[in-house]
């Protein structure tokens, strides 16, 4: 297809078609004008269908075309004026079944149904189908209700007159046949109408209920150049339909996909004109019961909607349409107008009776999908539609509804918290690509009681490591900034406070142990528990989304890597397996150009399953904490993150009284974030309840903003360590010393951390880097 634009003064459009045929080789040419493009492809087109199947001209161009010829009446309005006449009232149903929309009329004792993609043919269908009944009925039946469709009852009415003074006609429309209709003489499809070939195909399939055609590419050919020629491809595109068993087809080729798919469907139309004969309707499957019936007129009944939202767990309907069907919800769209314009961010809310859902994302489609997906979780716990987890390797019955509705408040609470803290600092400073948080909570069980005592405790945010050129033997920069380190650095100098607010006999979460009488543990009944935007680099985060459940998947080769100890590297994102690495770096080789290597985040949170999340330092004050659940904000596979975090270590052996191995309960957020390609900011940031503001610190240097040394470094938490020494012993026991030997000096952890490494190392994972021992090496 082309156009050129006419030189005449009024600007018409000239357009031509081109059509070719199946078996033999014809080039049709038809001219169309218009004052519009529209105007001149339907002209043209027109002209086309014409010369094809000797149609008349299916589009008037001009008021005159149509002088002396009555339109036709839509059948939803006929039905309506024979009610009129004769005091009967409609009543359409409006269902779904089978991913169509199904459209069921009642009148008087006689039902009549209809299918379609959207509501409007459904009911059309419907509608004509009732006129064919009426046509039938005569004068005399057993329904007293039904009279025949053109009986006059009331001369007023059946008399009246239309503007112009003419009496108006009574137009019947040409009613569906059934599937099992003779069609001797008859015509398969309606060329007369106009419509465009593949809809006349579809609307064909829909009728019958068959299997919609299938358009499949069969190759692309390109006529090669010679000279001063243009160099062409043509698309060879094939179609496919079934019907009652037996598959027909056509094809079609032409400079463009759609004209191929075009021309295919004209081919595939000529061919069942042919042989419609020998096609055998009687074995086209009839209309499918309707499951359930949604009756819009009437507000459903809360224990029904359970049951609309299994209508088919296959159908291709999204969330909002479905919502849509059910609710007719109130929708309002508002954009972000802080977020800058490549990084777009719409709110949507929708408004269900008396609830109100939101959905957030980089555009307004999203949003509201998401916004959609959370009212069907919240109106029927139905999460198959929410659209962002339905990629993700998890399901929906893995986890009990009040699991998830926790992993979702953690999830908010962490991230209002963030916005909270850091609505002062600068764009810059505020952009962040992962989230961590740790709350704590007066119930040990997520599963149990509601969400109100939960608080936030940390809220922190980075994802890069320190430069090698930055290194530092006073402990006074930060090696890793990823989020969910930098969360338990923070909750390290929280616990120090609660040691010294103990001694102080001030309000403290912790208390003495029955157990060993010189430490301290956490009060009964208090828990904790992480939230981390996606799953921790390394190991938890190895894996194809779009994989089945489980390891039946995977190939051989996908195995071979899987659980392996992994390291982030310098200078780069991601990690690497450390098999073929130095396990233990050297200062020199470091500063000589030597890549600075830190194990990943899954092994980091795998081994503080067995530690502890407290650190070395504190076990002289405290028996080990653990996190009672680790909520995943997105990338989550419950397989291969209970991998990643507990299942490494279920081997360790031989260790202290104190530690044990930690199972934390793994959540997803149902709505999962979106993941938005972007480059990781250089800036991190760290908030801790009742300890100052917020503090924001580079990542490549590991230092403040005015290279000060962040309150989260080795030395700082040192310093803090020693003041709570001070408060609690009256004096400086570790004056002095070096920050190596206090950790070292905790027996029980060292114990601990010497079976965690050798369980990995047994295993065959690998075997743990260590920084260079100089960062260690400084005093108070």
């Amino acid at each position: 297809m082309r156009s050129s634009r006419s030189t005449a003064a009024h600007d018409n459009y000239n357009m031509f078609y081109q059509s070719y045929g199946n078996y033999q080789y014809k080039d049709y040419t038809c001219k169309g004008y218009g004052s519009s493009k529209k105007e001149a492809k339907v002209n043209a087109a027109a002209k086309l269908m014409g010369q094809l199947w000797g149609v008349k001209n299916p589009y008037p161009t001009s008021e005159q075309e149509v002088v002396g010829e009555e339109k036709q009446k839509n059948p939803i309005s006929m039905i309506q004026e024979y009610c009129n006449r004769n005091g009967l009232k409609p009543e359409y149903v409006d269902s779904i079944a089978a991913g169509m929309f199904q459209c069921k009329l009642n009148l008087g004792t006689v039902d009549t149904s209809g299918q379609g993609m959207n509501k409007r043919s459904a009911k059309v269908l419907a509608a004509s189908r009732m006129i064919k009944v009426l046509e039938n009925v005569k004068d005399g039946d057993s329904d007293e209700k039904l009279r025949p469709l053109n009986a006059a009852t009331d001369t007023t009415k059946s008399n009246r007159r239309s503007k112009g003074g003419q009496r108006r006609k009574d137009v019947r429309p040409t009613a569906t046949p059934a599937e099992t209709d003779n069609l001797e003489g008859k015509k398969l499809f309606d060329l007369d109408s106009g419509k465009h070939p593949i809809s006349l195909l579809q609307e064909f399939c829909q009728k019958r209920v068959l299997e919609l055609p299938v358009y499949n590419k069969k190759g692309v050919f390109t006529t090669p150049r010679f000279g001063n020629s243009i160099k062409t491809s043509n698309f060879d595109y094939l179609v496919t339909m079934s019907i009652g068993g037996k598959d027909y087809f056509a094809s079609g080729s032409a400079t463009k996909i759609k004209n191929a798919k075009t021309i295919a469907a004209q081919n595939l139309i000529r061919r069942l004109e042919e042989v419609k004969d020998t096609i055998n309707f009687e074995r086209v499957s009839k209309v499918p019961a309707e499951k359930v019936v949604v009756d819009k007129k009437t507000a459903v009944p809360p224990g029904e909607k359970d049951k609309i939202l299994e209508i088919d767990p296959d159908s291709k309907m999204n969330a909002l349409a479905l919502v849509n069907q059910l609710y007719s919800p109130t929708i309002s769209v508002e954009e972000n107008p802080d977020k800058p314009d490549h990084l777009k961010e719409f709110s949507v809310t929708l408004k269900v009776e008396e609830s109100v859902y939101t959905g957030t994302a980089n555009s307004k489609k999203k949003a509201k999908l998401m916004a959609a997906a959370a009212c069907l979780e919240d109106k029927a716990g139905h999460s198959q539609y929410n659209t962002a987890a339905m990629n993700q390797s998890w399901s929906a019955s893995d986890f009990t509804q009040a699991e998830l509705g926790f992993a979702k408040t953690v999830s908010n609470l962490v991230q209002q918290k963030y916005d909270l803290v850091t609505k002062e600092l600068q764009e810059h400073e505020q952009k962040r690509k992962v989230l961590a948080g740790i709350l704590i909570r007066s119930s040990d069980k997520p599963d149990v009681g509601g969400t109100d005592d939960l608080q936030v405790l940390v809220v922190t945010s980075g994802t890069k490591c320190v430069d090698g050129d930055s290194l530092c033997s006073n402990g006074q920069v930060l090696n890793d900034s990823h989020a969910e380190i930098l969360a338990r650095r923070a909750f390290k100098r929280f616990l120090l406070e609660q040691v010294k607010r103990h001694h102080n006999s001030d309000t403290s979460i912790l208390v003495k142990s029955t157990t060993a009488p010189f430490l301290l543990t956490v009060k009964s009944g208090l828990s904790f528990h992480l939230f981390i935007s996606t799953a921790p680099c390394g190991d938890a985060r190895i894996y194809t989304p779009n994989n089945k459940l489980g390891t039946e998947a995977e190939s051989e080769s996908s195995k071979k890597v899987r659980g392996l100890l992994r390291s982030k590297i310098e200078c780069g994102e991601g990690t690497i397996p450390v098999t073929n690495m130095n396990t233990v770096q050297t200062w020199d080789g470091v500063l000589a150009g030597e890549r600075l290597c830190t194990m990943s985040c899954s092994d980091k949170l795998a081994a503080w399953n067995v530690l502890g999340i407290q650190g070395a330092l504190l076990t002289h004050f405290m028996r080990p904490v653990y996190f009672n659940s680790i909520t995943i904000g997105g990338c989550f596979s419950l397989y291969h993150i209970t991998r990643a975090l507990t299942t490494r270590i279920e081997g360790c052996q031989e260790l202290p009284d104190t530690s044990r191995i930690n199972r934390p309960l793994l959540l997803p957020v149902s709505q999962q974030e979106q993941r938005v390609p972007s480059k990781s900011s250089g800036y991190s940031v760290n908030w801790i309840l009742g300890d100052g503001g917020v503090e924001v610190t580079k990542t490549n240097s590991g230092r403040c903003l005015d290279e000060a040394p962040s309150r989260l470094c080795k030395n700082s938490l040192f310093n803090k360590f020693n003041d709570v020494c001070q408060a609690v012993t009256g004096k400086l026991p570790y004056k002095g010393r070096l920050y190596l030997d206090i950790k070292t000096d905790a027996a029980a952890y060292q114990l601990a951390k010497k079976s965690v490494f050798e369980n990995f190392e047994k295993h065959g994972y690998g075997t743990w880097i260590r920084k260079p021992m100089e960062q260690n090496m400084f005093s108070v």
